[in-house]
């Protein structure tokens, strides 16, 4: 069985891999479907270190926020 994580347990690992996150994050996303998989076991919530993993990559998205890169989108505009 691979280990489960609370949220405590999960935030801190999120932390570990440089992810300001805590609990109360972890549940509000959640509550609106948009954090990593979880699991309930009674009424606390675990998820699996590879979940958070999958969840974690699913969120890097590269940005580019160059002027030059803003005022093309902008068609040459400030605003």
């Amino acid at each position: 069985m691979d280990k489960l994580l609370n949220r405590k347990k999960s935030a801190e690992y999120l932390n570990e891999k440089g992810v300001r996150s805590s609990s109360v994050t972890l549940a509000r996303l959640a509550m609106s479907g948009e954090g990593p998989k979880y699991t309930l076991i009674g009424r606390t919530a675990y998820s699996k270190p590879e979940w958070l993993d999958e969840w974690l990559e699913s969120q890097i998205t590269p940005h580019s926020h160059s002027m030059a890169h803003m005022l093309s989108k902008n068609g040459g505009s400030n605003g």
